[in-house]
């Protein structure tokens, strides 16, 4: 297939990002970059991230909150919700060990999230624990879709909670679950990825994936599994954006495809209107250079 390169940068929506209270995030930020071993691209707040989209051409993000106890549910969704508007918007989350999840997803939806983020690793449950299951018949019943983590993590050891495996279980068992799996389904568990879920009812985001292996191999997967089921995700602050957008512009998908990835799936998803914040001021020098 031939890449098209637009002149201009198409409308881009970076459906993965990390924030936090401007109050805990130098805290919050300085920690997980030492255990992860790189600095951020940004400071992890909302002004840092918003002065980022304007620098990279990205016209909004979607932060992706995770509370590690759940008596911080409450607390972080009434920060999500505060700055769930304009360029950025959020996710909320929820705990397995939440007192009353139906409550919680109730009063999730009256507040307008689109879905909840949860992260097996850091809140410890497989995706078949009894605990958890009152949040997928719910986000079902309420019409709220679920992002998760999934694959491997780079600070914690294997086994993991939620392989592409078991996350292929989980769509057969809630038929009409919206799941989104990050990193193109597994984290550093690529080839089962691939075996298992593509082609599957699962959108799947390239978040740390671009960098992380070889892009013959995401570009067969992404096709594979088609073009309108697969979200453009950088992890900010953990990767640049715009490095990570530039890396995505220079793989060999169509103009159609690449707007498919960078914003119409989400703008489905998350009911985006364009434009939402500011982009394609940087669309020009982003471009890959054309193939020989």
């Amino acid at each position: 297939m031939q890449t098209t390169h637009p002149e201009k940068q198409p409308l881009v929506f970076d459906c993965h990002v990390h924030l936090y209270p401007d109050e805990l995030a130098p805290k919050a930020v300085d920690a997980l970059a030492q255990r992860f071993g790189n600095p951020p691209a940004f400071d992890g707040t909302v002004a840092g991230l918003t002065a980022d989209l304007a620098r990279s051409g990205i016209c909004g993000a979607l932060n992706l909150p995770v509370a590690t106890r759940p008596d911080q549910v409450a607390s972080i969704n009434a920060w999500a919700a505060a700055i769930n508007r304009g360029p950025v918007r959020s996710l909320a989350t929820i705990h397995p060990d939440t007192s009353d999840i139906p409550a919680t997803l109730d009063s999730i939806q009256a507040a307008g999230f689109r879905g909840v983020k949860l992260h097996p690793e850091y809140q410890t449950f497989t995706l078949d624990d009894p605990r958890v299951q009152p949040v997928w018949s719910g986000c079902v019943e309420r019409g709220l879709l679920v992002f998760l983590h999934a694959g491997g993590e780079r600070v914690f050891s294997s086994p993991f909670h939620t392989t592409p495996r078991t996350l292929a279980a989980l769509l057969a068992a809630y038929p009409r679950l919206t799941v989104v799996a990050a990193h193109l389904g597994g984290f550093q568990m690529w080839d089962e990825a691939e075996a298992e879920l593509i082609g599957r009812p699962i959108y799947l985001d390239l978040s740390h994936t671009l960098f992380w292996m070889p892009d013959e191999q995401i570009v067969r997967m992404v096709q594979r599994h088609g073009t309108s089921r697969i979200l453009f995700g950088t992890d900010a602050p953990w990767q640049s954006p715009r490095a990570v957008l530039r890396a995505f512009l220079a793989l060999p998908f169509t103009e159609h495809q690449q707007r498919q990835i960078l914003w119409d799936n989400a703008a489905g998803l998350f009911g985006l209107t364009e434009p939402i914040g500011t982009c394609g001021g940087a669309s020009t020098n982003l471009q890959p250079q054309a193939s020989t």
